[in-house]
């Protein structure tokens, strides 16, 4: 996103919007605007992530944005922090905030460089298009990313087998169980408290 900084002005006014954002499995681009457009910032924007290399004077300017940010998860509200803790205890892959600020301490422009190319070498794409845009049109530009990804000379990546796929797993409560968990606010000067109810639900789908 900081890299596509001077593209996005562009963007904007041509009335298109891009966003790339981390998920716990990877990552997540989202596009929406015109759709006889939307296939030019596709391809601008796919073109920066799969030529993506790290300057060292705007990673140190990111990594103390990023630092900031995850210090300020503590002055965050109490049913904030709430959710957050539910997150980490049901959700499989999550991992404190703490420890993700231990690991950006010492993490160095050349880790990015090294790790970068590992996350584009073994990844799986899903899709979703909504809207106006024909379905052509998005089968087009679905050919489009995985010819850059995944074939030409020299590919970026193997395509994954479907029982390789991550997928977000959430933890099985036991029927007739209740667990409660305590949790001090982290921001010492809130004198607020908050209380999270989580109940799980199964449902089952039967097709006949």
């Amino acid at each position: 996103m900081d890299y596509l900084n001077e593209y996005a002005y562009d963007a904007q006014v041509a009335g298109l919007y891009y966003a790339i954002s981390h998920t716990n499995n990877g990552f997540q681009v989202t596009l929406t605007g015109y759709s006889h457009k939307l296939e030019i910032l596709l391809d601008t924007v796919i073109a920066k992530i799969t030529t993506f290399e790290v300057k060292a004077d705007r990673f140190y300017v990111i990594k103390e944005l990023v630092i900031k940010e995850y210090e300020n998860y503590k002055f965050q509200q109490p049913y904030q922090q709430a959710m957050y803790h539910c997150s980490l205890l049901v959700k499989a892959g999550s991992w404190p905030w703490t420890d993700a600020l231990e690991v950006l301490s010492v993490l160095e422009p050349e880790h990015l460089s090294r790790f970068y190319p590992q996350i584009l070498s073994r990844i799986f794409i899903e899709y979703y298009a909504a809207g106006n845009i024909e379905s052509n049109e998005a089968e087009f530009m679905i050919q489009h990313v995985e010819d850059v990804v995944f074939m030409g000379t020299k590919p970026l990546s193997q395509a994954l087998f479907p029982s390789q796929h991550l997928t977000n797993r959430v933890v099985n409560l036991e029927k007739d169980v209740t667990y409660c968990y305590t949790k001090e606010g982290m921001n010492p000067s809130d004198e607020n408290s908050a209380l999270l109810h989580y109940i799980q639900v199964s449902i089952f789908f039967q097709v006949s």
